[in-house]
């Protein structure tokens, strides 16, 4: 029989604050959004590599910035304004062309005021680099610590010098305030916030809940979180990466975005719902490979 389409909950694996436009495609697709916070961004403890990176950056000595999501445009940008300058202002002082792996770092790139001059129309390191091509300068790449190493290693197959630096760090939630890296609050009403065992009772309903994982590293802190008991869910990745660590945490998602956005969230989201009359929920206690 079919869920009714009021009873759908899905709870987003992130902070109410940066959740909202989320909300409002799932609510407007007849889902009711929750919020549940598992990762937060830090500064590194040592941000000596970086730091020298952006000097180096606003003297010349990169071709190419890459930029690979909004926590490293907002760490990019503390840090910066820690050394008493902008990040805009190194990336024109540099001469510094910029490549963002997607619309969403594009956008805040622009909001930080610094000229983006590559966005893949594919969303991903693959994407990335097929738009890129080959080259020899200097690339500057500043990602967080749980960063794969593919775009790297892609660059340099295709000629280019790299110096991957660590711009930012994926903790538990929440950060120390001291270090925090604020993320991007939207404009709106957030969905209603969510705690560990609030998802429990939730998942105790008659319809299981839809969980929307939006890194790979909230797969590992749910599996931490809420490894104590049995909760059955319908896994959504936010992307191919995040499908592949649920699938290394043996759950095989339920739907996988097309693209990181709300829409394409939300269309991942009614698909895994519309296949659950046929598709057993995860179990979190499940068999690991």
């Amino acid at each position: 029989m079919a869920q009714d389409r009021a009873e759908r909950p899905v709870i987003v694996l992130r902070h109410p604050a940066r959740a909202v436009r989320i909300a409002e495609e799932l609510r407007a697709a007849g889902a009711t959004a929750y919020a549940l916070p598992l990762t937060d961004t830090e500064l590194p403890a040592d941000a000596g590599a970086v730091t020298a990176g952006l000097a180096e950056l606003g003297r010349g000595t990169y071709a190419w910035l890459v930029v690979t999501s909004g926590n490293g445009v907002r760490a990019l940008e503390l840090l910066a304004r820690a050394g008493g300058t902008t990040l805009a202002d190194a990336v024109r002082a540099g001469g510094a062309r910029v490549a963002a792996v997607g619309a969403g770092t594009a956008r805040l790139l622009s909001d930080a005021r610094v000229s983006v001059d590559l966005v893949p129309a594919d969303a991903s390191s693959s994407g990335l680099l097929a738009a890129f091509g080959r080259g020899a300068a200097a690339v500057l790449l500043p990602q967080g610590d749980l960063a794969p190493d593919d775009l790297r290693a892609g660059l340099v197959s295709l000629g280019w010098s790299v110096r991957r630096v660590e711009a930012y760090r994926t903790v538990p939630y929440p950060a120390r305030p001291e270090r925090r890296v604020p993320g991007v609050e939207e404009e709106g009403t957030p969905p209603p916030l969510l705690s560990v065992p609030d998802v429990v009772g939730l998942a105790a309903g008659p319809v299981h809940p839809a969980v929307v994982f939006t890194a790979p590293s909230t797969v590992l802190q749910f599996r931490e979180r809420l490894g104590a008991g049995p909760l059955a869910f319908l896994p959504v990745a936010i992307g191919r990466t995040t499908a592949a660590a649920l699938r290394s945490q043996g759950w095989e998602p339920a739907a996988t975005a097309a693209e990181p956005t709300p829409t394409g969230i939300t269309a991942a989201v009614v698909d895994a719902f519309s296949r659950a009359a046929t598709t057993q929920p995860a179990p979190l206690n499940g068999d690991r490979p």
